[in-house]
């Protein structure tokens, strides 16, 4: 049995906690976070602790804490056994070098605490320093149930800004959507088949190949009308900005 330590309860660590203690592979002996207060509730499924030399020994401790921290708490855990991983897109593998096995397991989607995900249909990054830590971090996926892909830390930086924008930028433009609709007493709900039918279409087609709007159109009295209308400077700025790159882009 697989024994595991997880480091760090934000919304990357919860998921990966609450994923891996319903198979019986796998073993989950440590929950360790800062503020204590956040992980009580978990008191009953697993041993919590705040203090990181009371986390008991494991064949995998992983490293789920926001970036800033991972080479501070990689040294906490010198002279450890067992494989040392963090779980980031954009942390080089190598600040995990003081250990002798260490890597990467990075899950590639948006997760929150509040939406457990099923890792069934989330693909793993991962990277290992040596065979044993590739084969361990395999072993320890196809446990989950994910599809996993071998991708070095050059790699995997590409993979997080490329997210970054699919997602967290997509993300930002939905409440710009949604304040809007609000605003002008709409439901938001009516964008729904629009944002639908957009995923279908980029999922057979290189997006620049399949734009619409005004600015694919170059109808500047309507993209004027609509600065027009826009209130939030941001907003207005963002617009412009999208709308000008749009149009460059079609015309290399």
């Amino acid at each position: 049995m697989m024994k595991i330590s997880i480091i760090g309860a934000g919304n990357v660590g919860i998921n990966m906690f609450e994923a891996l203690r319903k198979k019986k592979e796998i073993k989950m002996v440590s929950l360790f976070n800062r503020s204590i207060e956040k992980i009580l509730s978990h008191r009953r499924k697993i041993f919590i602790t705040n203090n990181i030399n009371e986390i008991k020994k494991s064949d995998i401790y992983i490293i789920s804490t926001n970036d800033d921290s991972i080479e501070k708490v990689s040294k906490k855990l010198k002279g450890r056994d067992g494989l040392i991983v963090h779980t980031s897109g954009s942390t080089e593998m190598n600040v995990l070098s003081i250990h002798k096995n260490f890597g990467v397991l990075y899950p590639l989607q948006t997760l929150t605490k509040d939406k457990l995900c099923n890792f069934k249909k989330i693909p793993i990054c991962i990277e290992g320093n040596n065979d044993v830590s590739k084969k361990k971090l395999e072993k320890l996926v196809k446990i989950i149930g994910s599809k996993y892909y071998h991708i070095d830390s050059k790699q995997r930086l590409s993979l997080h800004v490329s997210a970054v924008f699919a997602c967290n930028f997509t993300n930002y433009l939905f409440s710009i959507a949604y304040d809007i609709c609000t605003e002008n007493k709409m439901p938001f709900e009516i964008l729904f088949p629009l944002i639908r039918e957009t995923i279908e279409k980029i999922e057979k087609n290189n997006p620049s190949k399949i734009q619409t709007g005004p600015a694919i159109r170059k109808d500047m009295n309507t993209i004027k009308k609509h600065l027009k209308f826009i209130k939030s400077k941001n907003s207005k700025k963002i617009y412009s900005i999208l709308t000008q790159a749009i149009i460059a882009n079609n015309e290399r």
